[in-house]
């Protein structure tokens, strides 16, 4: 198993919308998707009443192998802003994704 963080500022990736704006992004995962055929498992952790942690382990996401890898990044683009939006106040926004 491999955790990746997708919601990072990298400065190397490609530049696709995230909430309406270019920012580069991670190819990382989809990469590992073409090479190695592998499921991408979305996990959602939100903090509760401090210093607990509720960790939520959604359905794989299996990708067709015809995509591409900026389909495959952006999809977790997209993805990464829906579970943002459950929750904001849950998302650290300390960092400019957009810089």
């Amino acid at each position: 198993s491999i955790a990746l963080m997708i919601d990072q500022r990298v400065s190397e990736g490609v530049k696709l919308d995230f909430f309406g704006h270019k920012a580069f992004t991670t190819t990382i995962p989809a990469q590992i998707v073409k090479k190695f055929g592998c499921k991408i498992v979305p996990i959602y952790i939100e903090r509760i009443k401090n210093i607990n942690f509720k960790m939520t382990v959604n359905k794989p996401i299996i990708y067709d192998k015809n995509s591409t890898i900026e389909e495959i990044t952006l999809d977790l683009n997209k993805w990464l802003e829906k579970m943002i939006l459950v929750n904001p106040s849950q998302w650290i926004w300390t960092h400019d994704r957009w810089k």
